[in-house]
């Protein structure tokens, strides 16, 4: 199991959901308040791994304040791994892509017949986003959503 191999790992999020299905199967999961930010000491954390983050973050100013967060957490020479979703060419999504308030420079915004807002980005938003950064990787994959769709997924390795 990872949580053995690498004892120093863990999880946060702002869902209660989330984060007791999380205890319930004994993971080092911690809840947090959105606008609270993360309880490590700057300079501290070797790795951040965000999987679809982004895509539940709509707005420009939210994104771009967890970066600069999960920047000043990490240590020098730290990495963030991102893995997300740069818009889709198919014409389901393209048709119901948005911008975030009426804001132009943001871009990609789409709403779920559940309620969820979501958000696929343009390579020039996460080329902004994470210009502060080393980028190490930078790859697409095939991946399925979580509805069950064929897309294509970003996957970006960065050192601070």
């Amino acid at each position: 199991m990872i949580v053995t191999e690498f004892p120093n790992i863990s999880g946060y999020d702002t869902s209660v959901n989330l984060i007791n299905r999380g205890k319930s199967l004994h993971l080092p999961i911690h809840h947090i308040e959105s606008r609270v930010g993360l309880p490590l000491a700057d300079n501290s954390v070797d790795c951040f791994l965000l999987f679809a983050v982004l895509t539940c973050i709509p707005s420009n100013s939210g994104q771009s304040g967890l970066i600069a967060m999960l920047r000043s957490k990490l240590k020098p020479g730290g990495f963030i791994y991102i893995s997300d979703y740069y818009l889709q060419e198919n014409e389901i999504s393209k048709s119901r892509y948005t911008f975030f308030n009426n804001d132009v420079n943001n871009f990609g915004v789409f709403e779920l017949p559940e309620g969820a807002t979501l958000r696929h980005h343009t390579k020039e938003w996460i080329a902004t986003l994470v210009k502060d950064f080393t980028i190490k990787e930078d790859l697409m994959i095939e991946v399925k959503t979580m509805n069950g769709n064929n897309a294509e997924a970003f996957q970006i390795l960065l050192q601070k």
